[in-house]
């Protein structure tokens, strides 16, 4: 809130400063660099979110589950029957020294 009118009030400076200029007759200073970016009054807000409703939500988890089930169908036979190897734990026992 307080930055919005922080900024308002600079733009507004801003836009005396080129008035007063070009009474004066006299060419405001440039700044040397990048120009700032233009200032908006407006404060941007993030667009509203979109719910689902729970009707949806399920429709779409069956969909989900029956996907999985074909892919897991179509899976090669070697792939189903491959046995899983865990990696063997490390022993912990302490070097003895030498």
């Amino acid at each position: 809130m307080i930055e919005s009118i922080i900024t308002n009030i600079d733009a507004e400076i801003s836009r005396l400063n080129q008035a007063k200029a070009l009474l004066s007759g006299v060419e405001p200073k440039r700044k040397l660099g990048r120009p700032a970016k233009a200032v908006s009054l407006e404060i941007s807000k993030k667009p509203k979110r979109r719910t689902i409703s729970p009707e949806v939500r399920e429709k779409m988890r069956q969909a989900q589950i029956k996907r999985w089930a074909a892919a897991k169908k179509s899976q090669p036979a070697r792939l189903k029957d491959a046995v899983v190897v865990t990696p063997k734990a490390k022993k912990t026992a302490a070097k003895s020294k030498s």
